[in-house]
């Protein structure tokens, strides 16, 4: 702003244009003039600035620390996980499942594994473009039970949708159908193995065809075989219904569940948990069994006819089996211990107290009061199968073999069924008497069996295997030493040796 000068003889303001005083008509002297200057502050503008700044630095604060709270909160949604879930897969979201599990654990190698089998699970399930896809058969015509012989009596021309609008069967789909071709093929011949096909196939396609065509199967089944499948031919007294408590996949939601088989009438039974697994039969028809579920991790107990209650709360804690009174169940369990490694533990069903019982794992406890488990000497050296006293804590080692894992004891106490890679081909259910310490495999197959569990009366083990390219219960027999396949389990089931299975009454 342009200073204000002032006549040095009357005082009337002047400006530098005039030569004299307009008021007085004083010649000015503009080199002695004094100049009379008003100073503007500059302090409401510079307010101005640092508020602008500080408004623009806390919505660059907000935006940092809401941004990813936002991102989280869309990503737990049911929609954005669902639509994941369909964009990855099954098998992929079960692996993309599993990583984030070992990696909230601590596990950064079996996190990485995980992530790594779920890319190459989503590139395999990637189909390659093609100009002109073949044409394929609709599921209608797949499921009908009498396929149709009259050829058509002319072409109907279709127009081709666009390639972008052209949507992509799901591999659960196909997987249906080729088990509904295949059922149909040897329905004549074998209609009860059909069934079993369809039981499959209503597990990745819930369609009323397929369940019309399971219960035509069925019914040929029972009039090739008016006798139940299974005979358990034993002179002690057994009680009146048994029953097989069994993890299931359900490739739909990718989530595990505990579901049982009568195995009276040889038909399945309610589902009884979902996110659960690892089942075990305890007194008065309770059963425990550990919860994978993100939000309710642990060990619970479920009544008869009740609501699951839980007993344990930590994420890591598997394998329960009941004591011998009913009161205590012994589990495993390595993010409680304090070196990482698993560890037996001792928890009270009433109390909830839990005891350390040292390093162990896969445990099982007798009738008689002892405990058998999977483990290594303090040095990491002689690992088998041990065996310990709940009372004293001492340790006997049983076998040499370093695989030998899940142990179970039989109804007597005197044999120990487990399951081990390194003494047959592949994964295989072994028997060991007690008394002699002789070790009698049971019908060894090159496709993968584990998990035993024996029958209420001791003669019968029951174990998981895949030797019919899908996952089913079998039973061996001691009197016979034969092997008959109980019931399907379904077609995928990942990290099987985790899943569990228990028989009861």
């Amino acid at each position: 702003m342009p200073a204000g000068y002032i006549c040095s003889n009357c005082g009337s303001p002047v400006s530098p244009a005039q030569n004299s005083c307009h008021k007085c008509g004083a010649e000015i002297d503009w080199e002695k003039a004094v100049g009379r200057v008003s100073y503007i502050t500059f302090l409401p503008d510079a307010r101005k600035r640092r508020r602008r700044r500080r408004r623009a630095l806390l919505a660059g604060l907000f935006l940092t620390l809401a941004l990813p709270l936002f991102l989280w909160w869309g990503w737990r949604t049911a929609w954005t996980q669902n639509h994941w879930r369909d964009w990855l897969g099954a098998n992929a979201y079960q692996s993309y499942q599993q990583g984030l599990q070992h990696l909230r654990s601590g596990q950064l190698d079996s996190a990485r594994s995980d992530f790594g089998r779920m890319i190459s699970l989503r590139e395999k399930q990637t189909p390659a473009p093609s100009p002109a896809p073949a044409p394929s058969l609709t599921p209608t015509t797949l499921l009908a039970i009498q396929p149709s012989t009259t050829p058509p009596t002319s072409p109907t021309p279709t127009v081709s949708p666009a390639p972008t609008s052209t949507p992509t069967p799901r591999p659960q789909q196909n997987q249906a159908q080729t088990l509904v071709q295949r059922a149909r093929e040897i329905g004549e011949q074998e209609p009860c193995r059909a069934a079993d096909l369809l039981h499959q196939a209503l597990d990745t396609e819930d369609s009323p065809a397929i369940e019309d065509m399971r219960q035509t199967m069925l019914a040929r089944c029972e009039q090739l075989s008016p006798t139940p499948p299974i005979q358990l031919n034993s002179p002690l007294p057994t009680p009146p219904a048994q029953r097989i408590a069994y993890t299931r996949y359900d490739i739909a939601s990718g989530v595990y569940n505990i579901q049982t088989w009568n195995l009276d009438n040889h038909l399945p039974g309610p589902r009884l948990m979902d996110w659960a697994m690892q089942p075990a039969f305890g007194p008065q028809e309770n059963i425990i069994f550990r919860s994978v579920a993100p939000d309710r991790p642990g060990i619970y107990l479920r009544p008869p006819g009740d609501a699951p209650r839980r007993i344990t709360k930590g994420s890591d804690d598997r394998w329960p089996r009941w004591g011998p009174g009913g009161q205590q169940i012994i589990f495993t369990s390595a993010r409680r211990s304090p070196d990482g490694s698993p560890h037996l533990y001792l928890a009270d069903i009433t109390t909830r107290a839990v005891e350390d019982l040292g390093p162990g794992q896969h445990a099982d406890w007798s009738r008689t009061g002892q405990i058998i488990f999977s483990d290594c000497d303090a040095g990491g050296q002689h690992c088998g199968l041990w065996q310990l006293d709940p009372t004293t804590l001492q340790r006997t080692q049983i076998t040499d073999v370093p695989d030998d894992s899940n142990p179970v004891w039989s109804p007597d106490g005197r044999y120990v069924a487990f399951m081990s890679s390194s003494r047959g081909q592949s994964w295989d259910v072994f028997i060991l008497d007690i008394q002699t310490g002789f070790i009698i495999p049971t019908a060894t197959h090159p496709a993968e069996d584990g998990l035993p569990a024996w029958s209420p009366d001791g003669r019968t083990i029951a174990f998981l295997s895949n030797r019919d390219g899908d996952w089913a219960i079998y039973a061996w027999q001691l009197n016979d030493l034969t092997t008959t396949r109980l019931f399907p389990v379904g077609p995928e089931l990942p990290n099987w040796q985790q899943a569990g299975l228990d028989w009861g009454s």
